[in-house]
């Protein structure tokens, strides 16, 4: 018995709130499409539309870490934290 793709709708979200919104939203779309071919019976759809959601998610976790982190090195080379 297949279990059924996880959509990664909620680490989507959360991505694309606290991350990085251009990419999150692409990821929220892709996890929208997989919940909703999910519905309608199409699992192959789902877990491609699914696949693609992770991979934003992802990419969504890693540009907004990195620009979180260019932004503290900045901030610590201007001195921003020294009292």
């Amino acid at each position: 018995m297949n279990s059924a793709p996880k959509t990664y709708l909620r680490s989507s979200l959360i991505a694309a709130i606290l991350f990085f919104l251009p990419t999150g939203i692409v990821a929220v779309s892709c996890a929208l499409t997989s919940r909703g071919r999910l519905e309608n019976g199409d699992e192959s759809g789902a877990a491609r539309a699914a696949l693609w959601a992770r991979r934003f998610m992802v990419l969504t976790f890693v540009v907004g870490g990195a620009i979180y982190l260019v932004l503290v090195i900045a901030l610590l080379a201007l001195g921003a934290f020294s009292s």
